[in-house]
């Protein structure tokens, strides 16, 4: 602990915000049910399947294998239920917080490690997603343990021994298979270390391990991952004009405002201290390079190949932004320019809460944002009809020819609320009943329910929605 902390003020600091952020992510974690892509991580951690079905599963389907296994485990351990997942991405994202504070900490000061925990403990973007069964919390940590280990004082560390080297090799593959887009930080360290080498002219020996190491890495993962990938998502929109107004941050902080005010406060310490930055050839100099990497490449990609780039898919870059907003913003001499800087960032952050569930569940009703499957489920039982097969549009690529995920949630769902329901596979006409439900997931397609060829001796009786999620009772015509 003393690596952390250096005295009791720190603690009673860090304890208070490690608290109060994880709260606003675990308190009504489970209010909303899941939505399609949850439903596929929850299938592919089914502690059920044999370690070496699951692999072959997950790489079938996502090729996100570190969360998916850890959440297998997790389950394991836990119990393999509905309202238990995600509590594993509750616990990663508290670790988050814990380690940026030493991130920090151990490559500037305590008031700047502070400050950063504080900005992430309330970022509704990382509270987003660490109350979803995804990947996106765990790339998140991963890259935070990954720089913790090879940065010392602002430096890469001189001298690494063999209990690290064996650290950073198993989390730089752990990092890399826990989200496809943490290939930026070994590729923006390599391109760092490379600079530097450019600039003094020497590698140091921590240097040489790291690059070497980073080669070897992303190698192994590119391979698998180019030998296993079967689809790229079709989904993803071409970027507007707009996103060269803000660069996803007001995705990343709740707002266009807030986004904006954390865009412009960002480019003017960044521009104001570049010179610094560039001097210096540390943590700062690697942090700026991720992002140029990380954005230029993405979005040359995207136009000359097809669209990639989506916020959660870069959710890490909220560690460099985080980061040198929270160290640079210390280096302005006028304290009253400081203190008012610091008050556009933090107050604005906290109030907005108050216009998002975090905050607004304490005084309010609030509606769910995902499929409400409970309430679904209740509804059938009510009308007596117990039948159920799913529609899936094509548009989700993941699920069109497998509907194990769907089936295995709302199975393990009716475990939960004590209820009987058959899945019957709508495309098997003689074993189709007379009356079943007909479930349309709309929260992966915007494209409106059209009744299967299949059904065609089926009528349409009745409909309901349950927020992005659509049934529809079918009954047998008599003709």
């Amino acid at each position: 602990m003393k690596t952390f902390f250096k005295s009791e003020k720190q603690i009673f600091y860090l304890s208070l915000i490690i608290i109060f952020g994880s709260f606003l992510r675990g308190y009504n974690i489970n209010f909303n049910d899941f939505w399609s892509d949850e439903m596929v991580s929850f299938y592919l951690s089914d502690p059920h399947k044999s370690f070496i079905e699951s692999i072959k599963i997950i790489f079938e389907i996502n090729l996100m294998l570190t969360f998916e296994i850890i959440l297998k485990y997790f389950h394991l351990i836990f119990g393999y239920d509905v309202y238990v997942s995600r509590y594993l991405n509750l616990f990663l994202s508290t670790l988050s917080i814990l380690y940026f504070y030493k991130l920090i900490k151990n490559n500037s000061d305590s008031k700047v490690a502070i400050l950063g925990i504080l900005l992430l403990s309330l970022n509704i973007f990382h509270i987003r997603y660490a109350m979803e069964v995804r990947s996106y919390t765990l790339s998140f940590l991963m890259v935070i343990l990954f720089l913790n280990l090879i940065f010392k004082q602002g430096q890469i560390r001189k001298k690494i021994n063999l209990t690290r080297s064996l650290k950073i090799y198993v989390t730089s593959i752990l990092m890399l298979f826990s989200h496809a887009f943490t290939i930026f930080v070994p590729l923006s360290l390599n391109t760092f270390i490379f600079l530097k080498y450019l600039y003094k002219k020497n590698f140091e020996k921590g240097e040489l391990f790291i690059f070497i190491t980073n080669i070897i890495t992303t190698a192994i993962f590119l391979f698998i991952y180019i030998q296993n990938i079967t689809h790229t998502p079709s989904w993803i929109p071409q970027l507007k004009f707009s996103f060269y107004t803000n660069y996803f941050f007001s995705n990343f902080f709740g707002s266009r405002l807030i986004g904006g005010v954390y865009l412009l406060v960002f480019i003017y310490l960044l521009t104001t201290f570049i010179k610094k930055i560039f001097k210096e050839m540390g943590i700062e100099f690697f942090f700026t390079i991720l992002l140029l990497l990380t954005y230029s490449i993405t979005i040359i990609y995207g136009y000359f190949v097809e669209p990639i780039l989506i916020p959660r898919y870069i959710i890490f870059i909220l560690i460099p932004v985080l980061f040198l907003i929270s160290s640079l913003v210390f280096n302005i001499k006028n304290k009253i320019l400081r203190f008012t800087i610091l008050s556009f960032l933090i107050l604005p952050t906290f109030l907005n809460h108050f216009t998002e569930n975090t905050f607004k569940q304490f005084y309010t009703k609030i509606y769910p944002s995902k499929p409400e499957i409970k309430k679904m489920l209740l509804y059938m039982k009510k009308m007596n009809i117990l039948n159920y097969s799913f529609f899936i549009n094509d548009d989700n690529q993941l699920l069109v020819n497998n509907k194990d995920p769907y089936k295995n949630y709302l199975e393990k769902y009716s475990i939960k609320i004590n209820q009987n329901f058959k899945f019957t596979n709508y495309k098997d006409e003689q074993n189709l009943p007379e009356n079943f439900w007909l479930i349309y997931i709309t929260d992966v397609t915007d494209k409106p329910f059209i009744k299967p060829q299949e059904l065609k001796k089926y009528d349409v009786n009745d409909m309901k929605s349950f927020n992005r999620i659509e049934i529809y009772k079918l009954k047998k015509n008599e003709s």
